[in-house]
C-alpha cells in the first residue's frame, strides 16, 4: 500500500488553505470568458512538455512516432531496431510511461514490444508528451510522463475533403503511402484514413543493419454526430499491422540466427458521448468505453535446425466518466472515475528440425496468464487566486489495483511428426509460477502555483507523489535472447515517488524562453539485476532509493519575419541512493540547434545541428558510447493550388555529413552493442490534398 507522505499532505492542506481564506472581494472581479491553464492532454496542471503538430509530422523524415521527439529536451529514443522504437523520458524507461491512442491506454509487453510504432502518424493532428509525474491524471503506470497521439477529427461542415500522400527514403529504400477521405456535414462526420509502408535494411556508414527490414499497413475509421446543440457521440474503429519486421542484433544470437517480429496487430474500437453546458455549475459531462487488443508473434532461428515461435496477446477494455464543473471564473474542477482491466497471455513453440520429414515440437507458457484491473476516482481544482499573478491548480486520486494470474508450466505439450504422422511424447509437466491474487491501494497528488511576476515573465513550480504498480512482464516475464536470460519477480514493490519542477519561462514580442529543473526522488525502483554469469542471468528488483535530477533549456528567437533560430538542451543525473552509482539505460546530455527560413508564398526550410555528449555515466555491464552532431536540412514547398486541389512536396537530408554514430540507448539493449545509427537520408514526399 502506498502512503501519501506528510509533506505532500501538508503541502495540499496549505495551498487549499491560501486558496480559500483570501476574501472573493479583494479580488478585483472580471468577466473572464476562458482559463486555459496548459495545453497538453493532461488538461489540468502546468506540467512541462512537448507537442509535435501535424506540419512537422507530414514535413520530416520520422520512421516511426519515437523519431519526432529526437530533438526535444529530455527525451530520448530507445531503440530495439528501426521500426520497434519507444522513448525515455528524464531517464524514466518505457515501463513508466503511459501511452494513449485517442485517450485510450495501448498495453502490451513492455520492453521491446515496439507498442508506439503501432500508429499511422499521417492520421494525427498531433502528438503530446507530458514529462512529469501524471499519476493523478491517469493512475499506474504515469510515473515518469504521458505520451499521447491525437487523431484528426474533421469539421462539422458540409463537403468532401482529403489528401493522399507517397514517400521514399534512401537510406532503406522506404516506400511510405498515406491517404485520408472526410465526408461532412453540418451535424456528422466519417473520417477514413489508411497506410502501407514497405522498407528494406537501414544503411549506415558502417554497412547495412541486416535483418532490420519492416513492413506495416492501417486503416481506420471514425465517426461524430451532433444532437443539438449539446449533445456529441464519437466512434473510433484503427487496426494497425505489421510483418516481417526485423530484430537485428550482434551478440545476443549467433552471426548465423535471425529473429523477427512475424506478425504485430493492434486493433482499438472507442465510443464517447459528451454532453455540454448541462447548468451553469454543470459544464460538461463525459462517457467513453474502449476496447483495445494488442497481439505479436515473434519468429527467432538461431540455426537451421531449430526454430523458436513466441506469441502474446494483450486485450485492454476501459471506461472512463469525467464531469466538469464550474463555480465562478476562479473556481472551476473536474472529478471523474476511471476503470480499465488488462488480459496477457503468453505462448511459446519450439521446433526441431531433424530432417526434411521429421519435426518435434515442445509447447511451453513461459509467463502465467495474467490479468490487471484498476479501478479509481479523482479530483482536479482550478483556483485563480489573482488573475494578474497567482494561479492554483491541486488534484487528488485514489486506486484500487488487483493483479491476479494463473499457474505457468515448463511445457504443455511434446509430440513428433514425421511424414505427417504425429506422435505424442511423453514428458514431465513442472508447474514454474503458482496462482497468485495481489491487491494493493494506491494514493497520488498533485499541486502547482503558476506566479506571474511581471509581464511575459511566468514561474511554475510543479510538486507531486506517485505510485507505478509492478506490470505483469515485470512480475513474470521470461525473455531468452541466446546468450543472457531475463526473467521478472513476482515479489516487487510498487514504485513510489516525490517529483518537483521548477519551470520559469519568458515571452516577448521575438523572444520565447523556458527553463525547467527537476528533482525526483524515488522508492521501490524496480530495475534489472545480474545474479549469474554462468549462464548470464538478470532478475528484476527493488532499488530502495533512487534519485533523477536534471536541466532543460529552450529557445526561439523570430529574427525577422523570414528567419528564426531555436536551440533546446536537455541533461539527467541519476544515482542509486544507498550504493552512489548510476541507474542503468541513461541517456547523455543532448540537444538541437536551427535556423529556419520562410517565405509565405514559396518555401519554408530549416538547417539543423543534432548533437549529444559523451555518455560515460554508465551502469555495471553498460557501455560507454562518444558524443556526436550531425546535421539535416528539411524542405517543404507551399501548397500550390490545381484547380480544386493542391500539391506539396516536402524533402531533405538527414546526417548530411554521412557521420557515423551510436545511441547509448540503442547500442545498450541486448545484443546491439555494435550498431551505428542511419547514415546519409534523402528523402522526398508528395502530398495531394483536396
Amino acid at each position: 500500500m502506498t502512503h501519501i507522505k506528510p509533506a505532500t499532505l501538508l503541502l495540499l492542506f496549505t495551498l487549499f488553505s491560501i486558496a480559500n481564506h483570501i476574501q472573493a472581494d479583494t479580488i478585483p472581479h472580471k468577466q473572464i470568458n476562458e482559463i486555459t491553464v496548459f495545453s497538453l492532454s493532461s488538461g489540468q496542471f502546468n506540467l512541462p512538455g512537448a507537442i509535435v503538430d501535424r506540419k512537422t509530422i507530414e514535413s520530416s523524415a520520422f520512421v516511426t512516432p519515437a523519431d519526432a521527439f529526437r530533438t526535444q529536451p529530455g527525451i530520448s529514443i530507445v531503440r530495439d531496431g528501426v521500426w520497434t522504437t519507444t522513448l525515455n523520458v528524464r531517464g524514466m524507461s518505457e515501463q513508466r510511461l503511459l501511452f494513449l491512442h485517442d485517450g485510450d491506454r495501448m498495453l502490451s509487453a513492455t520492453d521491446i514490444s515496439g507498442v508506439l510504432s503501432t500508429v499511422n502518424m499521417e492520421s494525427l493532428e498531433r502528438i503530446e508528451v507530458v514529462k512529469g509525474a501524471g499519476s493523478v491524471m491517469y493512475g499506474t503506470g504515469a510515473m515518469g510522463g504521458v505520451v499521447s497521439f491525437i487523431p484528426q477529427r474533421p469539421a462539422y461542415s458540409s463537403g468532401i475533403s482529403g489528401k493522399a500522400s507517397s514517400g521514399f527514403h534512401t537510406a532503406n529504400s522506404l516506400w511510405a503511402n498515406a491517404a485520408n477521405l472526410n465526408f461532412s456535414a453540418n451535424n456528422w462526420y466519417i473520417a477514413l484514413n489508411g497506410s502501407y509502408r514497405t522498407a528494406q535494411n537501414m544503411q549506415t556508414p558502417a554497412g547495412k543493419i541486416l535483418n532490420s527490414q519492416f513492413n506495416d499497413a492501417s486503416w481506420s475509421i471514425k465517426g461524430g454526430m451532433k444532437y443539438g446543440e449539446n449533445q456529441e457521440l464519437l466512434v473510433n474503429y484503427n487496426h494497425f499491422e505489421a510483418w516481417n519486421v526485423g530484430i537485428p542484433g550482434s551478440s545476443s544470437f549467433p552471426a548465423t540466427a535471425t529473429a523477427r517480429y512475424s506478425a504485430i496487430k493492434r486493433n482499438q474500437l472507442s465510443g464517447e458521448y459528451i454532453f455540454s453546458d448541462l447548468s451553469y455549475t454543470l459544464r460538461e459531462l463525459r462517457f467513453k468505453a474502449y476496447t483495445q487488443n494488442i497481439s505479436r508473434d515473434v519468429e527467432l532461428k538461431p540455426n537451421s535446425s531449430n526454430v523458436t515461435l513466441p506469441a502474446s496477446m494483450n486485450v485492454t477494455s476501459g471506461a472512463k466518466a469525467t464531469a466538469a464543473l464550474y463555480f465562478n471564473d476562479y473556481n472551476t474542477m473536474t472529478v471523474g472515475a476511471e476503470t480499465w482491466l488488462r488480459d496477457a497471455e503468453t505462448f511459446r513453440t519450439k521446433i526441431n528440425i531433424q530432417n526434411d520429414s521429421t519435426f518435434t515440437y515442445i509447447g511451453e507458457v513461459p509467463t502465467p496468464k495474467a490479468k490487471m484491473f484498476d479501478a479509481g476516482i479523482f479530483a482536479f481544482y482550478k483556483k485563480v487566486i489573482d488573475p494578474h499573478y497567482l494561479k492554483l491548480n491541486a488534484g487528488v486520486r485514489l486506486d484500487f489495483i488487483r493483479t491476479e494470474n494463473d499457474s505457468a508450466f515448463n511445457r504443455i505439450f511434446q509430440y513428433r511428426r514425421v511424414n505427417g504422422e504425429r506422435t505424442d511424447i511423453p514428458f514431465q509437466k513442472n508447474m514454474t509460477i503458482a496462482p497468485n491474487v495481489k491487491n494493493e491501494i494506491s494514493y497520488a497528488a498533485h499541486a502547482d502555483i503558476e506566479y506571474l511576476p511581471a509581464k511575459r515573465h511566468k514561474f511554475t513550480l510543479s510538486l507531486a507523489n506517485a505510485y507505478r504498480v509492478a506490470s505483469i512482464e515485470e512480475r513474470f516475464k521470461y525473455i531468452d535472447l541466446g546468450s543472457a536470460v531475463r526473467v521478472g519477480n513476482i515479489d516487487l514493490r510498487p514504485e513510489k515517488g516525490l517529483f518537483s519542477n521548477l519551470n520559469y519561462s519568458l515571452t516577448k514580442n521575438k523572444l520565447l524562453l523556458k527553463t525547467d529543473i527537476f528533482f525526483n526522488y524515488l522508492f521501490d525502483l524496480i530495475a534489472e539485476e545480474k545474479v549469474s554469469d554462468s549462464p548470464l542471468l538478470y532478475k528484476n528488483k527493488n532499488i530502495d532509493k533512487a534519485m533523477f535530477t536534471g536541466a532543460e533549456f529552450s529557445m526561439e528567437w523570430l529574427i525577422n519575419k523570414h528567419f528564426k533560430a531555436a536551440t533546446q538542451a536537455g541533461y539527467v543525473h541519476t544515482r542509486d541512493v544507498e550504493t552512489n552509482k548510476p541507474l542503468p539505460l541513461i541517456p547523455p546530455a543532448h540537444g538541437n540547434v536551427s535556423l529556419t527560413y520562410f517565405h509565405p508564398k514559396y518555401v519554408e526550410t530549416t538547417l539543423s545541428m543534432e548533437w549529444a555528449a559523451n555518455q560515460n555515466e554508465i551502469a555495471e555491464n553498460e557501455t560507454a558510447t562518444p558524443g556526436y552532431a550531425i546535421f539535416n536540412i528539411d524542405f517543404q514547398s507551399m501548397p500550390v493550388k490545381v484547380q480544386n486541389s493542391y500539391l506539396q512536396l516536402f524533402a531533405g537530408v538527414n546526417n548530411i555529413l554521412d557521420k557515423a554514430y551510436r545511441n547509448h540507448l540503442f547500442n545498450n539493449r541486448p545484443g546491439m552493442d555494435k550498431l551505428y545509427e542511419s547514415g546519409r537520408n534523402v528523402f522526398v514526399k508528395l502530398k495531394w490534398g483536396w
